[in-house]
């Protein structure tokens, strides 16, 4: 099977062989106030370079594998990942789509950056 870069743009709710180049700019994780506090996913916010924001997330039981490589508005090649409609409970963005990463997620730091200067930060 060949692997080929995908973007944002292209992706289909299906476990996804492709590989991608994102940016990451925040992670943090998810809790569940109604149970004390619990931990549920890492969640996070990609950005692509055609500057096209996704969510991603991490199940708990996998967030030990991926949690001590992330570091924010660092870029990484993502490779074997799902793709899922997003909860509308818990959809930070307007795109219809999510990222989870699965047992046979891959990511790898890279040393390249992805150009900001199309980005608009503000502190809220």
């Amino acid at each position: 099977m060949v692997i080929y870069s995908i973007l944002f743009v292209d992706l289909k709710v299906r476990r996804c062989s492709n590989t991608t180049e994102v940016h990451l700019l925040k992670f943090w994780e998810a809790r569940n106030v109604k149970k004390g506090g619990e931990l549920m996913s890492l969640d996070m916010l990609f950005i692509e370079e055609n500057s096209t924001v996704i969510q991603g997330s991490v199940n708990v039981n996998r967030q030990f594998m991926f949690m001590q490589r992330l570091s924010e508005r660092s870029v990484y090649k993502l490779t074997g990942f799902d793709v899922t409609r997003s909860n509308p409970n818990f959809r930070m963005l307007d795109s219809p789509f999510s990222i989870r990463f699965n047992n046979g997620t891959s990511l790898v730091k890279k040393t390249t950056f992805i150009s900001t200067y199309l980005l608009n930060f503000s502190d809220f």
